[in-house]
């Protein structure tokens, strides 16, 4: 079926020269008469260029202008190639009177007979068989232009592509995204659970839509947000008491061997800091780079860690306890970063306001 014919079209490169004609196609080798009443022979051309809703064919000599449409290209084509004003009339849904009067039109704009017909045939004329290819490659072209724009927009609106904090992603996330699709079937998402570190970067490299990481002070070419508060806890093994008034939890801290994450996490860098305000060193028993590891140390004897209320593990392992630290400070503010003044595509800012949401029923329900 023929595509329409008011999708606006592409301009092709302009020539290197200032007063040198914009042909169709610059490769064919074709060139158009010097003067206006030269004849055309093996080589002919015109030139004809992209236009908002028509081609608008050009011709530069005897400053003649000519206006075609793709349609009456499209219908030179599919003539030509079928050999049969019939078979083409019914490939375009056209009846055969419309279409023999949209090829008329055509040659009349051109001011070239661009095929030899008789009762028993439909022939290219010698000139016609030299702008076939021509015409042939720009529809061919335009047609691949249309599918190939509508796929992106299909892909840019189907698909919400994301980084965020690992304990996040387990957690907040999992849920939001199934009410989502629930209500917007054909969504897709693409999630990049990664350290805190590198969620701004893949924002700004608009690698992703938007990022959820731990907040910082507003950028020039950033916009932070804030989500919600994500308490630290102490996780410690279900047979060993934890103190909770905040003096005992300070002495307590200060006696136990600690299993920290790995420095460079965004969980680090809080602990340490409230550690070492409170007078507590940062020398760790175990250090680790995964929330499961240190759960499974402290399921072994080998010490308490602190972990975010995020971490599913805080709620999956049956053998440890854990409690928020009675502490001011001993929390991650949870931010969605993106970027300033760069609109997203729909699905992307309706899921955005979604995890809001979502981000204001936690912290009421904590």
């Amino acid at each position: 079926m023929p595509l329409p014919i008011s999708t606006p079209l592409p301009t092709p490169t302009p020539p290197s020269h200032p007063n040198a004609p914009t042909y169709l196609n610059a490769a064919s080798g074709l060139n158009a008469p010097s003067h206006p009443n030269a004849t055309f022979h093996h080589n002919p051309s015109c030139a004809i260029r992209f236009h908002t809703i028509m081609l608008k064919a050009s011709s530069i000599h005897a400053g003649l202008t000519v206006h075609v449409t793709l349609g009456q290209i499209r219908a030179f084509v599919t003539v030509a190639s079928t050999a049969s004003f019939r078979r083409a009339a019914d490939l375009l849904h056209l009846s055969q009177p419309a279409l023999t009067n949209r090829i008329r039109q055509f040659e009349d704009e051109l001011g070239l007979r661009l095929f030899d017909r008789n009762t028993r045939s439909v022939e290219l004329t010698t000139l016609g068989r030299d702008l076939l290819p021509i015409f042939r490659r720009l529809v061919g072209e335009f047609e691949t232009a249309v599918v190939n724009a509508r796929d992106s927009v299909t892909r840019a609106k189907g698909v919400i592509r994301l980084a965020c904090l690992p304990s996040c992603a387990a957690s907040l996330l999992p849920e939001v995204i199934r009410e989502f699709q629930q209500e917007h079937a054909g969504v897709t998402f693409v999630v990049r659970d990664v350290v805190n570190n590198n969620i701004a970067a893949l924002v700004r490299s608009r690698e992703v839509d938007f990022g959820i990481a731990v907040q910082e002070e507003n950028n020039t070419d950033l916009e932070w947000s804030r989500l919600f508060s994500d308490e630290l806890h102490i996780v410690y093994a279900r047979t060993a008491p934890c103190p909770t008034a905040t003096a005992s939890c300070t002495e307590w801290l200060a006696s136990q061997s600690l299993i920290l994450m790995g420095r460079g996490s965004s969980v680090r860098e809080r602990v340490d800091e409230m550690l070492i305000s409170l007078g507590i060193p940062t020398l760790a028993t175990c250090e680790v780079n995964y929330m499961s590891t240190a759960v499974a140390l402290v399921q072994a004897g080998l010490g308490v860690t602190i972990l975010p209320s995020t971490a599913v593990e805080l709620k999956t392992q049956a053998d440890v306890r854990s409690q928020p630290i009675d502490i001011p400070g001993f929390a991650r503010e949870i931010a969605l970063v993106r970027r300033k003044g760069s609109p997203l595509h729909p699905s992307a800012e309706a899921f955005i306001e979604k995890l809001a949401a979502a981000a204001r029923a936690r912290e009421a329900s904590h």
